[in-house]
């Protein structure tokens, strides 16, 4: 019932979602857009967006506290626009850019979600029950976005018109997302 909590758990799930698609996404991706046949480079690539995570956590860590967590919403926005952008390279060092971008926007929009679902959470149901109910949304979610992933994969997408398709996904996703939580905070604004 807590918009908050509804908020943080729809925002975190979605960023959970996009990261575990986003791996299976570039086992097919790197031999189709880089013409890389080995099995090194996209876990190495992995690697590098837990990189762009950390940078984007530290920054989130010093620009955006939980009354301002919707300065954390435009990074949100940016994960899906840069993985469209990402699906179109075909070079190593564009991927490698791209991917810490894409990092570092993750964890600029997923610490400040968690940070809050985690005081809401405390809050209302207790930390123990807050925890349960955030695994369960992000596993569901992520099961959903690598089932939407594999099925676009399945109706003969290359990779890198699925790669496409899955940016829109996650752009839709935060989009709507901050949408409504937009629309939430200007109601709350006109009656307070």
């Amino acid at each position: 019932k807590n918009q908050d909590a509804r908020f943080t758990l729809i925002g975190t799930s979605v960023f959970w979602g996009t990261g575990s698609t986003l791996r299976f996404l570039l086992v097919a991706w790197v031999p189709a857009a880089l013409l890389i046949m080995d099995n090194q480079t996209a876990a190495n690539l992995s690697g590098v967006v837990a990189i762009g995570i950390a940078l984007g956590a530290a920054a989130a860590a010093r620009y955006v506290h939980l009354h301002t967590v919707n300065r954390a919403l435009p990074a949100g926005l940016l994960i899906g626009v840069l993985i469209i952008a990402f699906a179109h390279i075909t070079n190593l060092p564009g991927a490698v850019i791209l991917l810490i971008l894409i990092g570092a926007c993750g964890g600029f929009y997923v610490v400040p979600l968690n940070a809050l679902l985690q005081e809401r959470g405390h809050q209302t149901v207790g930390s123990g029950h807050a925890i349960a109910v955030q695994n369960f949304f992000e596993n569901f979610s992520m099961m959903l976005m690598v089932g939407i992933y594999v099925l676009m994969t399945g109706a003969g997408l290359s990779a890198v018109d699925a790669a496409t398709g899955f940016g829109v996904l996650v752009t839709l996703a935060i989009g709507v997302l901050s949408w409504v939580r937009i629309r939430q905070a200007k109601s709350s604004a006109h009656l307070g």
